[in-house]
């Protein structure tokens, strides 16, 4: 079988990271595009792309794909989704899948008319702590789910330089949204959420929800950009940056609970540049070569354009039930009500 043509759209930090990773899992990334056509034309020279251009619709008319990856700023994931499907490309689209629930539901649907495939990078789905919990759960040795709790709290320096360059629901607390769509495995009926602009910025930079769900699974989500200069490295692999993730996942049944912490003991390295507590899970690179969640997220989308297997570890319903959710938070966040979810 001939390897699957992809383009990348979005040449940042992570978007570089993307192009190593499909790249190795076997796909031709024949074309990458950014929005600043400097930025594409660099790292077409530097990975060996033949193709770059400043917009999808440019390099489309140049060269032939089976499927875009979208890793731009997330008030373009919807619109680059469409075109790409129009264009009779399967989608990767890094989280979230839009910023409305319209748009996201509209682009699904799209995406079914045209018998293509929609894959969100939820990559917490495809890290090995939380499919554990997935699989504990399905087993039924912890019995009925009662409740998730959810937390995650970021580098407050990195707050200036990206956290709100979108709200910080659709760039952290996305995360957890998923994580308990993923783990109570249904929609939302009802979320109520509360903020502190502590950091002194017009958007939140601490955000705390409660979550109902239909099935009768509640589930808290907490973020907070609060942690000092001083917390640890934890952010390691293929992509290392200064600053700390620190998170909790705490799955409460009727015969047991699970927790699961970002922030680890396990592996701790001190030095001269501080304390590094490198989590492993997200795109850890062994021999030259990128692991991971990463990895497995790749693979598996690979695997879906291919039609080698079901969209069922990620499904687009599972993406707007979250982009609802996170619509509802923000919309919480600017009324003080509790907002009701309608299907």
């Amino acid at each position: 079988m001939s390897a699957l043509r992809v383009v990348i759209a979005g040449v940042g930090r992570f978007g570089t990271l993307h192009l190593r990773t499909w790249r190795e899992a076997g796909a031709e990334v024949v074309a990458v595009t950014d929005v600043d056509l400097e930025r594409a034309r660099s790292v077409a020279r530097e990975h060996g792309v033949g193709v770059h251009g400043r917009c999808l619709g440019e390099v489309l008319e140049v060269v032939q794909a089976d499927a875009v990856v979208i890793v731009s700023d997330e008030t373009s994931h919807s619109e680059i989704a469409d075109a790409a499907l129009s264009a009779g490309c399967h989608v990767f689209v890094e989280k979230p899948l839009a910023l409305s629930t319209e748009r996201a539901t509209a682009t699904v649907e799209f995406a079914r008319d045209q018998g293509l495939a929609v894959v969100v990078g939820q990559i917490s789905r495809f890290a090995q702590p939380y499919r554990y919990l997935r699989q504990a759960l399905d087993s039924g040795r912890l019995g009925e789910l009662w409740a998730v709790r959810l937390r995650r709290d970021f580098s407050r320096a990195w707050f200036a330089t990206f956290g709100d360059r979108v709200h910080p629901v659709w760039e952290s607390c996305i995360h957890d949204v998923d994580l308990a769509v993923y783990l109570a495995g249904g929609p939302a009926r009802r979320v109520v959420a509360q903020q502190s602009a502590a950091a002194g910025s017009a958007a939140p930079s601490v955000v705390a929800a409660l979550v109902e769900f239909d099935n009768g699974v509640s589930a808290t989500i907490e973020s907070a950009w609060s942690v000092p200069d001083c917390g640890p490295q934890t952010l390691a692999g293929a992509l290392a940056l200064d600053g700390t993730i620190a998170g909790e996942c705490e799955v409460i049944a009727e015969f047991g609970t699970l927790r699961q912490r970002l922030v680890s003991d396990a592996l701790v390295e001190w030095s001269a540049k501080g304390v590094v507590v490198p989590d492993l899970s997200l795109w850890p690179e062994v021999d030259g070569r990128i692991g991971g969640a990463l990895r497995a997220e790749v693979d598996y989308a690979l695997a879906v354009f291919a039609g080698e297997r079901d969209n069922d570890v990620m499904p687009p319903e599972h993406a707007v039930w979250g982009v609802q959710i996170a619509e509802a938070m923000v919309r919480s966040l600017e009324t003080g009500e509790v907002v009701s979810l309608s299907r």
